[in-house]
This record gives structure tokens, C-alpha cells and sequence, in this order.
């Protein structure tokens, strides 16, 4: 048996003048209903996945066509550094270990202006500008330099800032080999750029070390001494051209694409008020919620579950007859007056009002819907009252109950229109409650009646005159917790006797395969076994 008493709890605390939605983190309940409420929107995480995926590798394949293709070789130089030393009469020719700032001097000489012009002069300053690819930046620089008067001038400057740019220098590790790299358009002429480097860097070092003497025999001995370079691996062309292959691009691309998507998902999903779980609605209302309503699909059908049409009729007769059991439970009059009502139009509780009759009805108990949905802030905007009579000529006596009454398919279950709306009801609805209990016996069990939504919370507040309990109906992903809020606010003392809530056009795919297994098998049986609503 369903308890409603202990899931209800105070709503607004009477001397506190405050939201009970105000904590954005409260009672620790919110993560449990962060994890509801993206378990129910699993579709729209599946969704921002791909489409951030497909963002992903639109853009890696943008990157992809607008990156400068760009190829890159290396040539590595051994550093030495040779003394003389003499042991008695003979002098022996050693190696010693070579510093680290003699290693760090290399490398920055290789990046001077020396150096670099040595490459010029062999390369030529127009073959220079063909070859290296040229960044925003230095494409930038070169434009003002060859702005300025002496233009040949400026196209060297340009060149030798072109090539520096596109030249890499570094050490292997700890030891004395450094690795000159150069960069080009197409991958012969990167090799033989680094190549170019390395022998210009050698040969200004040994034009360096050189000593100026008389005595060639001389200069030719002494010219092994100190520091030297050589080459010892000259650079080839690379098969592949520099940055990740395409299919990286687009791999790392669609990850992380579809990673930002669902990120920013889940925070829309994490900082919305909307009500999309039942966890939510208990936490927001204090009230038991019953729990979730499919939303109706053209013919009902779901095809992963054999295409039953009557799947969501089962679904929904499980919600109404746990609704009917709270009001059971808590009241213990006859006749029920029950009223049914929403937050804002359109969330579905006429459908829910006359499927809950139905259901109500076929069980053997006498049902009058009453359709009182249509009140003062309706007949404000009516130029003239609808045709018909109903409720509205009942309650001012101008019509008897068996003129206004319409019967169903069902004997048990009566139908009252609202009729012409002329006036509000809020003086009438006793009179109402005295028409239904005039006899010996109530003429029905149940009084079903559609209410105005709470955003006319005056019209609902009125029918509290004779309902003794409500149940709301709540739009998933529409009605927002401040909605409910305000809402609950201007019914007053009347909140008190809200019995619980329902969750209305929830989406298929927020419901567990679990619980749509369980009620395709219960569609499966035979009608009499099952009363489901139509």
C-alpha cells in the first residue's frame, strides 16, 4: 500500500520567507537527481555527442585543408674540442670533454647572422622565399621591410628572419651532438636546407679557429686545435610532412568534439530548473509524485517492443491506480470530490482527468467529470458565452442536474461541460457540493473535476471550497521548480491538500528498458486481465 503521509513534508516553513528551491544543493538529494536526470535524457547526451563529433570533424578537417603543408629534416654535428699537450720532448694531440657552454655557444652561433647568410649566399635570396613556408607573422615583417627604400637590402633581412624561423636547433640528450633541423614546403628541399646549415655552421667554424700565420706548415697543424664541428649525418628527405596524419586529425577532432558536446549537455542539464525526474518534483513540491506519463505516439506503436499499441494505456493505468489509491488512503468521504489541475495550459491534465475517470469508472464506482477548466480569467476574454449549458447554468439555477449531465459508453461515468461562461464560480461551488448530495444516497462515488490551471490559482483556490484533494499534472521539461513555486504560493492553505503529482508527455527514451519490458508483457495478456485506459 502506497503511504503518502510519509513522503509529505512542509513545503514553505510559515516564519521563514524564503524558496524552497532557493539551495541549489539541498538535503544532499541533488547529485541522486543530477544522475536521474541524466539517465532520462540519455537521447539528448546521444545527440550532443554526435553532433559535437560531427563539429569535431568538420573543424579538424577545416584545420586540415588550411595548414600550410610543411615537411621537416634534420642533420646532426658532433662538437669537439682539441688541445695540445706536451709530455717532455713530444706533443700529443688529445680531446677533451666538452663543456656544456661550449655546446650552448654552437647552438646559438648556428642561429647568427653569420651563419645564416652563409646559406643565403649559397641558396640565393629568391630560392629562399620559394621554399620556406612563411607564418602571418613574418609575412607581415617582410612586407615592411621590402617597403623600405633599399629593397635588396630588406628582401635579405627578410629572408634571414624566414630562415631563422623555420630553423631549429638542439642537443641529443646530454650529449655533444646537436640536431640542426630546417623546415620546407616540400621534403627535398627541407633536407637539403638542414644540410646547408650544417656545412655553413662548419665551415664558419673553421674559418674561426683558423690562425693567420707566415708559416703555412704551420697553419696547417694548428688548425685541428680548439673547438670544431663536423657532420656527422647529413639529412634526407622525410616520407611524411610535419604535424599529425589526417586520420589523427579527425580521430582527436570527433573526441574531442563530442566530449565538449556532451560537457556542455550536462551543464544545461545540471544548472536547469525544469522538472524532468520524479526525484526532482518530490524535492521541489514535498508532495508524493506518482510517477511518469508517456507521451502519445501516433498509434501507440513502439517497434523494439513488438509494436503494442496499447504499451502506453498500461503504462498510464499503473500511474492513475497508484493515484487513486493515495486519495483512498487520506480521505474516507463519499463522494470523492477530486480536483485536477496544472501548472500552465497545455500540460495535459484534461487527458489525465478523463483517463482517470475512465479507469475510476470501469472498476465499478460512479465517476461525474466535471469540466470546470474554463473559469474567470476565461470568461473575461469571452465575448459570449459558449453554447450549451453545463456547469455554469447548473450552479446558477437555471438548469436541472439531468439536463446538463451526459452520459459515456460507460454507465458508471457521467460527463458535465462546462457550459456558458458568464461569471466566475467562486460563490457557487457549495450549492454544487448540495445538488450532488441531495438524496439519501450521493448520486456518484467520484467527482473528478478539471480545474483551471494554477496559473488562474484564484479559480483553483475557489473549487477548495468542495475539493478535498488535488492532483497536478507536470509538463517533463517544461515546467520549471519557480513555476511550481509561485504556483504553490498563491493556492495558500489549499496546498495542504495536494495529494500528489504526476510527470505528463515523458519522452520513450527516458524510460528504463526495464520498466518497458515489464509493461509490453503485461500488454501481451489477455484485456480481461489487464484494465488499462484506452
Amino acid at each position: 500500500m502506497l503511504d503518502s503521509t510519509n513522503s509529505r513534508r512542509s513545503i514553505f516553513d510559515a516564519g521563514e520567507d524564503r524558496s524552497a528551491m532557493g539551495a541549489p544543493w539541498r538535503d544532499g538529494v541533488d547529485l541522486r537527481i543530477l544522475l536521474t536526470k541524466v539517465r532520462q535524457q540519455k537521447r539528448r547526451m546521444r545527440r550532443s555527442l554526435l553532433v559535437g563529433s560531427i563539429i569535431g570533424l568538420v573543424g579538424g578537417m577545416s584545420y586540415d585543408l588550411v595548414r600550410i603543408p610543411a615537411y621537416s629534416a634534420s642533420s646532426e654535428l658532433l662538437i669537439s674540442n682539441t688541445t695540445l699537450q706536451l709530455s717532455g720532448p713530444d706533443a700529443v694531440v688529445t680531446q677533451v670533454l666538452v663543456e656544456n657552454s661550449l655546446i650552448q655557444s654552437a647552438i646559438e652561433m648556428l642561429k647568427a647572422s653569420k651563419v645564416l647568410d652563409r646559406v643565403i649566399d649559397r641558396m640565393g635570396v629568391d630560392n629562399i622565399e620559394r621554399v620556406l613556408p612563411k607564418s602571418g607573422s613574418i609575412r607581415r615583417f617582410a612586407a615592411w621591410l621590402t617597403s623600405a627604400s633599399d629593397r635588396d637590402s630588406s628582401r635579405r633581412q627578410a629572408a634571414a628572419a624566414l630562415l631563422r624561423y623555420n630553423t631549429s636547433v638542439n642537443r641529443v640528450g646530454a650529449s655533444q651532438v646537436i640536431s640542426v633541423q630546417g623546415r620546407a614546403l616540400n621534403a627535398e628541399d627541407a633536407a637539403k636546407l638542414a644540410n646547408e646549415l650544417a656545412a655553413a655552421f662548419v665551415q664558419e667554424q673553421n674559418d674561426t679557429n683558423a690562425v693567420v700565420t707566415t708559416s703555412a706548415a704551420l697553419r696547417e697543424r694548428i688548425r685541428v686545435l680548439g673547438p670544431t664541428a663536423r657532420i656527422i649525418s647529413e639529412a634526407v628527405a622525410p616520407d611524411s610532412r610535419d604535424g599529425p596524419a589526417l586520420g589523427i586529425v579527425l580521430g582527436l577532432a570527433a573526441v574531442l568534439g563530442g566530449a565538449l558536446g556532451m560537457t556542455i549537455q550536462l551543464a544545461l542539464i545540471s544548472f536547469s530548473r525544469r522538472v524532468c525526474s520524479a526525484e526532482q518534483l518530490v524535492a521541489a513540491t514535498g508532495v508524493e509524485c506518482f510517477g511518469y506519463l508517456p507521451r502519445r505516439r501516433r498509434g501507440g506503436a513502439i517497434p523494439r517492443y513488438g509494436g503494442r499499441a496499447d504499451l502506453a494505456s498500461v503504462l498510464s493505468g499503473s500511474i492513475l491506480r497508484r493515484a487513486r489509491l493515495a486519495i483512498l488512503e487520506r480521505s474516507e468521504r463519499n463522494p470523492h470530490f477530486v480536483g485536477v489541475t496544472s501548472v500552465g495550459a497545455g500540460e495535459g491534465k484534461t487527458f489525465l482527468a478523463r483517463s482517470w475517470a475512465r479507469l475510476i469508472a470501469r472498476d465499478g464506482s460512479r465517476v461525474l467529470l466535471v469540466d470546470a477548466s474554463r473559469g474567470a480569467a476565461a470568461s473575461a476574454k469571452s465575448v459570449c458565452p459558449a453554447e450549451g449549458k453545463g456547469l455554469h447554468e447548473l450552479l446558477r439555477g437555471e438548469a436541472s442536474l439531468v439536463d446538463v449531465v451526459q452520459g459515456e459508453s460507460s454507465h458508471n461515468l457521467h460527463f458535465l461541460p462546462s457550459g456558458g461562461v458568464v461569471c466566475s464560480l467562486d460563490m457557487l461551488w457549495l450549492g454544487f457540493a448540495q445538488l450532488i448530495n441531495s438524496g439519501h444516497y450521493p448520486l456518484y462515488d467520484w467527482i473528478v473535476i478539471d480545474l483551471p490551471p494554477l496559473a488562474t490559482a484564484a479559480d483553483a483556490r475557489s473549487a477548495g471550497q468542495i475539493v478535498e484533494d488535488f492532483l497536478i499534472v507536470v509538463e517533463w521539461d517544461r515546467t520549471s521548480e519557480r513555476q511550481l513555486e509561485q504556483a504553490f504560493r498563491d493556492l495558500g492553505p489549499m496546498r495542504e491538500r495536494i495529494r500528489g503529482t504526476v510527470i505528463n508527455k515523458t519522452p520513450w527514451s527516458s524510460f528504463d528498458s526495464e520498466t518497458l519490458e515489464q509493461a509490453a508483457r503485461r500488454a501481451s495478456r489477455p484485456k480481461w486481465n489487464d484494465q488499462s485506459v484506452p
